[in-house]
C-alpha cells in the first residue's frame, strides 16, 4: 500500500484537538448554564450577602472551584443572571432595536413601552438585587450603574430616528431620550407596580401614555 493510499484510509489525527475543543467548550457553557439556573433560584430566594458561594455550587451540583473557573466571582454570576433576565427572547441590543424599525414616532413609544414591561417582567427581582447589594458593595454599585447606562444607550439607539420636529416644543433628541430613561426606568416599575400594586399592563399602559405626552407635539 502507497503512502497516499495509508493517509486515505487511516483518521487525520489533527480533527481530535478541534472534536475535544468542541466537547470542553459545550461542557463550559453547560456548566455556566446551570449556575445561571441556579443564581435565579438562590438569589431571589436568600438575597445577594446572604447567598454564599458554597449555595450556588451546591445547587447546580457542581464544586466552589468549578463556580470560580466557569464565573470567576459570585459578582460576575450576579451579572450574568441579570444580563440574561435583561436580553430574555432579543438576544441583543441590536435584536431588540430592529423591533423598531419603521414605525411611527408615536408607534415607536408604544414598542418601548412595550418592551420595558417585557424586560420588567423578567428582571425585576434582579433589579431590586442590584439595587440592594449596591447599597453595600461597591463594584455591584458600578456593575449597576454600568447597567443602566446601557438602558440609557439602548433608547437613545431606538428614539434616534424620530424627528426632532415632531419632539414636543424645544425637547432636543438628547434630552427625549433623558426623559424616556426616567419614565421607563426600573424605579419607576418599583413604586408602581412593587409598591403600589399596578398590574403589568396597567403599568404598560400608564408608560405608553407619559412617553407619548412628554415627548411628542400635541
Amino acid at each position: 500500500m502507497s503512502t497516499s493510499q495509508r493517509a486515505a484510509v487511516q483518521p487525520d489525527a489533527s480533527s481530535h484537538p478541534s472534536r475535544q475543543k468542541k466537547v470542553g467548550e459545550m461542557l463550559r457553557q453547560d456548566t455556566r448554564n446551570r449556575l445561571l439556573q441556579a443564581a435565579g433560584e438562590e438569589f431571589p430566594a436568600h438575597g445577594y450577602a446572604g447567598t454564599t458561594v458554597t449555595r450556588l455550587a451546591a445547587a447546580a451540583g457542581v464544586s466552589v472551584q468549578t463556580l470560580y473557573l466557569a464565573w470567576g466571582s459570585k459578582r460576575a454570576l450576579l451579572r450574568g443572571y441579570m444580563e440574561n433576565a435583561l436580553a430574555g427572547g432579543d438576544g441583543s441590543p441590536e435584536d431588540a432595536a430592529r423591533r423598531f424599525a419603521g414605525l411611527s414616532p408615536r408607534e415607536r413609544l408604544t414598542e418601548l413601552a412595550t418592551l420595558v414591561t417585557e424586560i420588567a417582567e423578567r428582571a425585576a427581582t434582579g433589579w431590586r438585587l442590584y439595587r440592594d447589594a449596591a447599597a453595600v458593595d461597591p463594584e455591584i454599585a458600578a456593575d449597576w450603574n454600568e447597567l443602566q447606562l446601557l438602558r440609557h444607550q439602548l433608547i437613545t439607539r431606538v428614539l434616534a430616528d424620530i424627528p426632532v420636529s415632531t419632539l414636543t416644543e424645544g425637547l432636543t433628541s438628547k434630552r427625549a431620550a433623558d426623559t424616556a430613561w426616567a419614565i421607563a426606568s426600573p424605579e419607576s416599575y418599583d413604586l408602581l407596580v412593587h409598591r403600589l400594586g399596578y398590574r403589568l399592563e396597567e403599568f404598560r399602559g400608564w408608560m405608553e401614555q407619559n412617553l407619548i405626552a412628554a415627548l411628542l407635539r400635541r
